[in-house]
């Protein structure tokens, strides 16, 4: 299915995407946090332009995670284990896309402690439009590089990511 996007004329940002200082370390964790904060910095662009400024880039994934799996009970752990995050952090995250209204806890019958996390219209919504920011994204950063350097790189964090689990 094709995707229509309006045109998106990206604007000189120097304060937005300036480059690093050619002075840092040139070791892969530092750069790949770098890169990581740009991604992230032109998530949030494209999130604007489509009417979604509340919506943090980690947000985003939960809201798909949620978007995808409404057809089973989802919990706290599990957006722990599917992002490799801690459990205070994931609280934190979770109180506030509560706060903002994107999902629910609701209790669960069988235990009173759990809470089940269901994805509101509101967390639905933003869920579409964050979606469509990430592909555009995706679509940027892809057009920087080769097919087949698109291709090796993805192999290779996959590789990094599957040695650091």
């Amino acid at each position: 299915m094709a995707i229509q996007q309006p045109h998106l004329a990206l604007p000189v940002e120097e304060a937005l995407f300036k480059k690093a200082p050619k002075d840092l370390p040139q070791v892969v964790p530092a750069q790949i946090r770098r890169v990581n904060n740009l991604i992230s910095r032109r998530v949030n662009y494209y999130s604007r332009l489509n009417g979604v400024e509340d919506v943090t880039v980690m947000h985003g994934w939960i809201l798909a995670f949620l978007y995808e799996s409404r057809d089973r009970e989802v919990f706290q752990r599990d957006i722990e284990r599917a992002f490799s995050i801690t459990r205070s952090t994931v609280t934190n995250i979770l109180q506030l896309m509560e706060k903002k209204g994107y999902i629910r806890r609701m209790s669960v019958p069988q235990d009173a402690r759990l809470k089940r996390l269901v994805l509101t219209e509101a967390g639905a919504q933003a869920h579409q439009q964050i979606m469509l920011s990430l592909r555009q994204t995706d679509q940027f950063i892809s057009s920087l590089l080769t097919e087949e350097e698109n291709a090796e790189l993805l192999r290779l964090l996959n590789k990094l990511r599957a040695g650091l689990e």
